[in-house]
């Protein structure tokens, strides 16, 4: 082996190992082999997940393209932007809506200044150094954990509780037809049942979550779950109220009464009100 091919393998061992870790070097880029080259770019497309993967290993992997790679990044960015604009605006919306149902004198507008200005303000944390590392730890506990754990539990209160009939006869009453029986065996039991026991399953094969290879320290894993907790502790504080507001005598009593619509449940309009109830009528 010559001298030069020597230097040139030595030089290369460091940079690769770089390259797996997520660093770009452009002497490796220019010297090294493509082997080399496609296998340092594996390791760091493998080494990447969750976020990472469409900020870092795919504008990695989109560097590669030989023809016009400035297009197709550029298409990929667009679509990633469009579909983050269209998620935040209907998560936001739906926030919006519910503050705007509990507090009707408040304009709208005032609300989603408030709303978004107090979103942006949040999310600056993420833009920060350390923005990845916090992000990773409030998708994993404040996202992806909350967020199933809430939809199991939507669509068994759903379903099981307010009733899978009178959740098809206010469709009805909507849209003007009826649902098949797919989507009532989905509904009824399919989803519910489904989703809690990939829950369970995530819940029982979880592992410590990772950053770049290294393990969250305990501190950080401690604030993740206070996190959670403090997101589901909606669930208990608003079944403690519902039963509580309870007019019926005796603890099970108000329970089971909980578990029922109350008297102003139904559409805001008092005329769509009156039809609804007479089309539940009907139906009955």
């Amino acid at each position: 082996m010559s001298v030069e091919n020597q230097s040139h393998d030595v030089n290369s061992v460091p940079v690769l190992a770089d390259a797996g870790k997520g660093r770009v070097n452009l002497a490796f880029e220019n010297d090294a082999s493509p082997a080399m080259k496609e296998n340092a770019r594996s390791n760091s497309l493998s080494a990447k997940a969750r976020p990472g993967l469409a900020f870092v290993s795919f504008a990695q992997g989109l560097s590669t393209f030989t023809w016009v790679p400035q297009l197709f990044a550029f298409l990929f960015y667009l679509m990633l932007f469009t579909l983050g604009v269209g998620s935040a605006t209907s998560l936001t919306g739906g926030i919006i809506s519910i503050i705007c149902d509990q507090f009707p004198a408040t304009p709208r507008w005032v609300i989603t200044t408030i709303v978004c200005c107090s979103g942006f303000l949040l999310g600056l944390i993420y833009v920060t150094p350390g923005g990845q590392f916090m992000l990773e730890l409030v998708d994993h506990f404040g996202a992806n954990f909350v967020i199933y754990v809430m939809a199991t539990i939507e669509v068994m209160g759903v379903a099981w509780v307010y009733g899978l009939n009178n959740f098809l006869r206010d469709i009805e009453f909507m849209l003007g037809i009826r649902i098949g029986f797919y989507w009532k065996f989905c509904w009824g039991f399919f989803v519910p049942v489904g989703l809690s026991v990939i829950l369970f399953y995530a819940l029982a094969t979880d592992k410590r979550l990772t950053y770049n290879g290294w393990d969250y320290p305990d501190s950080a894993i401690v604030c993740g779950w206070m996190i959670a907790a403090f997101a589901l502790s909606i669930l208990p504080i608003c079944a403690i109220q519902a039963i509580r507001a309870g007019k019926s005598w005796g603890f099970k009593e108000k329970f089971f009464e909980s578990l029922r619509p109350t008297a102003d449940w139904g559409p805001r309009k008092l005329k769509t009100k009156q039809d609804w109830q007479a089309f539940k009528s009907k139906r009955s």
